[in-house]
């Protein structure tokens, strides 16, 4: 099994003066922390516009940045929101991130789940999921057609260009989608794609249930690339600490503070996008008053396996959990609200000395199969 770590890049207020330098740079140390530790990837979002929740606007930067910084760790887009970004773009992008990261990349992809988002790209939520599609569709096409052309609905590359450079992984690198919505489970193994669960909130036996719609699904996938990509990933919010009863009061605000916000943010586009089926998922969020979340939706979050607080024991437990769920990746949430920087650092310690030398034990079904049908890892 696989680990490794989740970021937003948060920074809460009250803010300091250097609070967004601040912020990138101890992820940073973080992520070095993580690489020496024998993690197995990081992952950054692509948001904007989100002032406290997230101050990833442009993860290929930052990306680009750890893959000099860091030698094993594999370096992921969680996500790239395709209908924001051009296709050729973003494939020319993530070639070039190969390159430098020394065949490192994992390419996850998306769409936006925020109106503020929507709205300052101009686009409208019913857009979102076929500009995802046609894009996903037509950037492994850009690694191995040259030149290429395409006439899409939403977009046409016409006439015929070479779109360099090209990745280094063979036959490219690995894609995968964000999965919030159970449809989403679906569109990725017709398409071939990894699963990367975002289902905070959701019981463990719902997302085990897509999982296995999931499986059995890809097992007659047209993939849109040269692999199927047969590999699910969970996120685990949680933090790690020598003092339980003090990493629980942390990480209890902090948990909070982070779902409070994110439901405020999610429920925009449920009430925006009356008449988009694909956004119907959200509409129990738009029912929540974010200030009626309290200490006991945190209890239930974590009496249900959902966050893992206390000893690195803990995330074993919760992690095992996991696996029986149906991942073969784990991915540690560990900087959210206003979890201090040592913190997170002293969680990352305890998670590479007591945690990954089990969950690297364990064995699980997933893996990337090139279309010859020869499997790698």
């Amino acid at each position: 099994m696989k680990a490794g770590l989740m970021y937003e890049i948060e920074a809460i207020k009250p803010h300091r003066p250097d609070y967004e330098y601040r912020v990138y740079w101890e992820t940073m140390e973080q992520i070095e922390l993580a690489d020496r530790l024998g993690f197995d990837s990081v992952w950054t979002v692509e948001h904007h516009f989100l002032n406290e929740f997230s101050y990833c606007s442009a993860p290929e930067v930052f990306l680009a940045c750890v893959s000099q910084r860091t030698k094993n760790i594999r370096i992921g887009h969680g996500v790239v929101v395709l209908p924001f970004n051009h296709p050729v773009r973003v494939a020319e992008r993530i070639g070039v991130l190969d390159i430098m990261s020394n065949g490192r990349v994992e390419f996850g992809t998306g769409r936006a789940t925020t109106m503020e988002e929507l709205t300052g790209f101009g686009m409208r939520p019913e857009e979102t999921r076929p500009r995802w599609a046609e894009s996903v569709a037509a950037i492994p096409r850009m690694w191995r057609e040259d030149p290429f052309t395409m006439r899409g609905k939403y977009w046409t590359v016409d006439p015929p260009v070479s779109v360099i450079p090209k990745p280094i992984q063979k036959p490219h690198p690995p894609i995968w989608v964000a999965s919030t919505n159970p449809d989403t489970f679906l569109l990725a193994a017709e398409r071939g794609l990894g699963v990367l669960c975002f289902t905070l909130g959701v019981e463990l036996e719902e997302v085990r249930r897509r999982i296995q719609l999931y499986r059995d699904r890809i097992a007659t996938a047209q993939p849109v690339g040269l692999t199927i990509n047969n590999q699910v990933s969970m996120n685990i919010m949680g933090l790690f600490g020598d003092d339980g009863a003090e990493t629980e009061e942390i990480a209890r605000e902090a948990v909070l503070w982070y779902v409070r916000r994110g439901f405020e943010l999610v429920s925009t586009v449920a009430e925006s996008a009356s008449t988009d089926d694909s956004y119907k998922y959200l509409k129990t969020a738009s029912r929540f008053d974010p200030s009626q979340i309290t200490q006991d939706y945190y209890h239930f979050l974590k009496e249900n396996d959902l966050v893992a607080v206390g000893a690195p024991s803990e995330a074993l437990r919760v992690a095992a959990r996991y696996r029986e769920t149906g991942a073969d990746q784990i991915l540690f949430f560990l900087q959210y609200g206003a979890i201090a920087h040592e913190r997170v650092m002293r969680s990352i310690e305890l998670l590479g000395r007591d945690v990954l030398p089990e969950v690297h034990s364990w064995k699980t079904g997933g893996c990337v199969t090139p279309l010859q049908g020869r499997a790698s890892a």
